[in-house]
């Protein structure tokens, strides 16, 4: 069992080794950045959202003055 576990790690290391971490992170940052027309959709998208939550029902203010 112990050899088994052995040869997982080497072939784990080898395998970190010839894979170079920063290009790899490099190539995953490029493939999930969103390109700028996206954000701004994004960031309007946002907006109306927060603009539609900032609205307050005047009912809803009645409301709460009656119940207490």
């Amino acid at each position: 069992m112990r050899f088994v576990f052995g040869l997982v790690a080497m072939i784990v290391l080898c395998a970190g080794w010839m894979v170079c971490p920063v290009s790899a992170r490099d190539h995953l940052t490029r493939s999930v950045t969103p390109d700028a027309e996206t954000v701004e959709e994004m960031r309007a998208g946002v907006e109306v959202i927060a603009a539609a939550l900032s609205v307050q029902s005047p009912d809803l203010d009645e409301h709460d003055e009656n119940g207490r």
